[in-house]
């Protein structure tokens, strides 16, 4: 009896310590009796900042259910009547587990906040770590600023675009490169945009910097595969670059110091709890870098940059967000102290987003771009300058309308206006110089376009994504336009006359559906097959005759003679996961047709050139590959590898011989770079400590050699045969770099990173470009200009106040 006794006393004092660790459940709701397709929805925002948190996972371990936030921070769920525990997680932020009872419709507002390293269980890349499984985006890569801090530094700053070309089918032609190389295309073909606004030059010294303060950004999504029809007017890939908003409840800002650049950053309530304000501002001291170069021109070059960020952001209730975006950046590079060389961004953005009921979300957007470029000769009588610009407005708005938490249905449209000054010449003592002023027609076009997308699931193993994109173009005076012989090579000889159009008077049009698609097969929780098509438009291209985007090259309009690009892209793909999510691993293959692609006569002459079309030959592109990924999630030791094979052709066949290039055979583009590897990691030495490398191998990309010279008229020049048929060697280099994180014990500083790093660590010699040395006797010869020839290190010191 005794021992029956002090069993039953044991149990009560058991189940009572268990009541008290038992968290108290929420009851969530107005009871009147439902007892199912109770809705549950919710929104998570970060704690300091106020921030919605996108892509945070939302489970329900008792159902075996999870969810992923909306671009809103949103999330929805269809309950019966019972017990639930939520569980939040979201990398870098503390877990949340919320224990509820669901009697009835009802609503949720969590607030996470960002937690210490546990060295055991971090996230490098990611949030959600079987998104890549479940959803059916393809190519769509989502990286945080937590995630792409862990890559070594680039002179001593994080850098989002190089971040980007760590990933499969993203690559850059060489090392400071300016823009990306996607899935075989130009690096004018993926449309860059930030809090909406597209950007034209997102680099800082010819690409030795990307242009984006990596503090005043939230996050980076690159779409390269089936891009949301909400997107258009690019023909490889979107990379949306979205703001950070300051604190709506106090102040605080960062400042960080390196041998390079330094910048500072200060965010707080405007309006306390109403709203909120992120200012950001970077400046280079870059010069003593420059004059310790070998190349004795960049030796005595000077250069300058900075940029700066403004954001204003208002969430005036939980259904209503205002946020304004200011971008502004600024180069100039003096060449050898007499050629200076500028470059200008400067963009505005508004956005309004809303939720009407439970239902229905609207965004609306407008924005204002201006990008110009200048090049100021001082050289002594024949000073100049030689000034081009863009001026890009518009708006876009889309309706979401969820039909339920997996049947999603959204339509929207969008317009700009574009401007494009392709070149003025202003002499600078007209009356004394040799150089008489003159100007490139401007040119004036508009782009309009509406979207439909549906995105559903049916059951756990099969979801697609459908929808069509309608783009429609315009070409307007004031410009007068050539007439060209018939049956005749497009040139200045081949001209019979000239049509003359009026202000807003319409040239030419263009039109054209862009469906889209993509089906996920889930094989299991762990694994899927996705397939899908993508069909874009591109009614404007870069003009250059250099493989990366420089300032000095120009931005066209489609028009009567140079026809929009046009590019259907098919990609298939294998997901799985391993280990409970430690290991993600992804083969996709993709093919693309392209048409309308511009290729360029044999010495062509763009510089203010007032009928360039007399310079191009029309040309076709294809491009295919496969890409390997393997990422390591969690542990001491994370990272990821990727590979990718790929080919970028073109060809140029056209009525008339002297006009086609390498007998009408497919050729290499400039960008053409058949392997490319990739490995990252990040091993955590202790809790402040952490080593990251990198470190990456491609093919040389592809140049023409010429093969001879010949006289003429007493003078040499070279001759040159089949086009984009040598290589550069091939590229590879290590990086390495070493964080310490202080934690700071006073009140003003909250803690610090002293960061060391050092690129191309065993000093390789990667050719930036070639120029040719005549030598008699002998063919020109080749020799290379490699910009980062010996190891580089750099030391920076960022802290939080």
């Amino acid at each position: 009896m005794k021992k029956l006794l002090f069993t039953f006393l044991a149990f009560i004092i058991l189940q009572g310590l268990a009541a008290q660790d038992q968290p108290k459940r929420s009851v969530i709701g107005r009871d009147i009796g439902q007892l199912k397709n109770i809705r549950i929805t919710g929104r998570i925002i970060d704690e300091i900042t106020g921030d919605a948190l996108i892509g945070a996972t939302v489970s329900i371990p008792e159902i075996d259910q999870t969810k992923i936030t909306d671009n809103n921070g949103e999330f929805e769920f269809i309950l019966d009547r019972a017990e639930y525990t939520l569980e939040f997680r979201y990398v870098g932020y503390e877990s949340i587990t919320y224990p509820i009872v669901a009697v009835g419709d009802g609503r949720i507002s969590i607030r996470m906040i960002q937690e210490d390293f546990e060295l055991e269980d971090v996230v490098i890349f990611g949030r959600d770590p079987e998104k890549n499984i479940r959803s059916t985006d393809m190519g769509a890569i989502t990286m945080s600023m937590n995630t792409i801090r862990e890559l070594p530094p680039f002179l001593g700053e994080v850098d989002i675009i190089r971040s980007m070309a760590t990933l499969p089918g993203v690559s850059q032609v060489g090392e400071a490169a300016a823009g990306l190389n996607v899935r075989g295309g130009g690096a004018d073909q993926n449309l860059i945009q930030f809090a909406g606004a597209p950007i034209y030059n997102p680099t800082h010294l010819f690409g030795l910097f990307t242009s984006f303060n990596a503090d005043i950004v939230n996050d980076v999504t690159l779409y390269k595969s089936v891009i949301p029809p909400k997107f258009g007017g690019r023909g490889s890939s979107i990379l949306d670059i979205l703001p950070k908003a300051g604190s709506i409840d106090s102040w605080g800002g960062d400042l960080m110091l390196s041998n390079y650049s330094g910048k500072i950053g200060i965010n707080g309530p405007l309006v306390k709890d109403k709203v909120s304000i992120r200012g950001g501002f970077r400046g280079s001291y870059i010069n003593w870098f420059l004059n310790s170069l070998s190349n004795p021109d960049l030796k005595n070059s000077q250069a300058n940059f900075y940029d700066g960020n403004l954001v204003i952001s208002a969430p005036i209730s939980e259904e209503q967000e205002f946020t304004y975006s200011y971008y502004t950046s600024y180069d100039d590079f003096a060449f050898a102290s007499d050629t200076t060389i500028s470059w200008k961004n400067n963009s505005h953005s508004f956005s309004w987003k809303g939720r009407f009921g439970e239902k229905v979300g609207v965004q609306a957007l407008g924005y204002l771009t201006q990008y110009d470029y200048s090049i100021f000769n001082r050289s002594g009588i024949n000073d100049f300058d030689l000034n081009s610009g863009i001026v890009d407005y518009g708006a876009k708005v889309f309706a979401t309308y969820s039909l339920s938490p997996t049947n999603t249905i959204t339509i929207g449209g969008d317009f700009k206006d574009l401007t494009v000054q392709p070149g003025e010449l202003v002499p600078n003592n007209q009356q004394e110089s040799g150089i008489l002023p003159q100007k490139v027609q401007d040119e004036y076009g508009r782009e309009m376009g509406a979207h439909f997308q549906h995105e559903f699931e049916l059951g756990e193993k099969f979801g697609m994504s459908y929808g069509v994109r309608y783009d429609l173009f315009q070409y307007f005076g004031p410009r007068t336009v050539r007439q060209y012989a018939e049956n005749q090579p497009i040139s200045d000889g081949s001209a019979i006359g000239e049509t003359t159009y009026g202000d807003g008077e319409k040239i030419i049009s263009y039109d054209g559906f862009g469906p889209r698609a993509s089906i996920r097969y889930s094989l299991s929780k762990y694994s899927s097959i996705k397939a899908g098509y993508n069909k874009m438009y591109q009614f404007i291209h870069l003009i250059s005759n250099t493989a990366t985007i420089a300032p000095t090259d120009i931005w066209k309009l489609s028009d009567e003679f140079l026809k929009p690009q046009i590019v259907d892209q098919y990609s298939l793909g294998f997901y799985n996961n391993f280990k409970g999510n430690i290991f993600e691993t992804s083969i996709e293959v993709y093919y693309k047709d392209i048409q309308n692609v511009v290729e360029y006569k044999d010495g062509a002459n763009l510089i203010l050139q007032n009928h360039v079309e007399t310079e191009l030959v029309p040309a076709q592109g294809r491009a295919y590959g496969v890409e390997l990924y393997v990422k390591k999630n969690l542990g001491r030791l994370t990272g990821w590898v990727s590979y990718t094979y790929s080919r970028s052709l073109r060809q140029v066949i056209t009525a008339f011989e002297e006009e086609i290039i390498n007998d009408g055979d497919w050729f290499a583009s400039n960008f053409d770079k058949p392997h490319d590897v990739t490995l990252i990691g990040n091993y955590k030495v202790s809790t402040n400590t952490s080593i990251s490398t990198t470190f990456g191998y491609s093919t040389g990309r592809p140049v023409t050699f010429p093969e001879a010279k010949f006289d003429y008229a007493g003078n040499n020049l070279a001759y040159f045969n089949r086009r984009n048929e040598q290589r550069l060697p091939d590229f590879h280099r290590l990086d390495l770099a070493v964080n310490f994180k202080l934690k700071g014990q006073g009140r003003f500083f909250e803690d610090g990173d002293w960061t060391f790093s050092v690129l191309n660590v065993y000093g390789r010699k990667n050719p930036f470009s070639l120029f040719f040395v005549d030598e008699a006797g002998a063919p020109p010869q080749a020799l290379r200009l490699a910009v980062l020839g010996v190891p580089l290190p750099s030391l920076s010191y960022s802290i939080k106040f």
